[in-house]
C-alpha cells in the first residue's frame, strides 16, 4: 500500500514538472523569432543571414505588448491569453514594407483579424523553459527564445 502511494506521488510530481507553462507572467520579458513553419509549403525558415537585427516581441505585463521587425516598430499591443490560447487585438506598427520573415510574424499578430469568423479561432501557445511557440489557426506558426 506504501509502495503504490510512495508510485503515485513519484508520477504525480515527475508530471506535474514536465507540464508546459502558458501563465501570464511566463510570457512577461522580450522574445526574439527563431523559427517560422510555413504549413502551406511544409517549410521552416530562420533569420536572414544577412541581416544584424532580430524580429522581437515584448510582453509588458498581462495584456500589452510592443516589439520590432527588421524594418517596423509595434507599439500599443493589446493581447488576451486564456490557458494555452492567445488572442492578438490591436497594435500601431510603422509601414515600411516587410520583408519575408517579418511578414510572416506579422501575419501571426494579424491572424485573429484576417479571419472571417467571428469570434476567431485563437492561436494555440506553449512555453517549455527558454522556448515559446505560437500555433496559429492560419499560414504560419512561430518559434521565439526569450531573451
Amino acid at each position: 500500500m506504501k509502495i503504490t502511494i510512495l508510485a503515485a506521488l513519484g508520477f504525480l510530481l515527475l508530471f506535474s514538472s514536465c507540464r508546459k507553462n502558458n501563465d501570464a507572467s511566463a510570457l512577461t520579458g522580450s522574445w526574439r523569432l527563431i523559427e517560422v513553419f510555413d504549413k502551406n509549403t511544409n517549410l521552416v525558415s530562420y533569420h536572414p543571414p544577412l541581416s544584424n537585427m532580430d524580429v522581437v516581441i515584448t510582453f509588458l505585463d498581462g495584456s500589452r505588448f510592443a516589439g520590432h521587425t527588421l524594418r517596423n516598430s509595434l507599439t500599443e499591443g493589446s493581447y488576451k491569453q486564456t490557458g494555452s490560447e492567445i488572442i492578438f487585438k490591436n497594435f500601431s506598427m510603422t509601414k515600411i514594407a516587410e520583408e519575408e520573415w517579418g511578414e510572416s510574424f506579422i501575419t501571426v499578430l494579424n491572424s485573429c483579424s484576417l479571419q472571417a469568423s467571428v469570434p476567431c479561432a485563437s492561436s494555440k501557445i506553449s512555453i517549455q523553459g527558454n522556448i515559446m511557440k505560437i500555433t496559429s489557426p492560419l499560414r504560419f506558426d512561430i518559434t521565439l527564445e526569450r531573451l
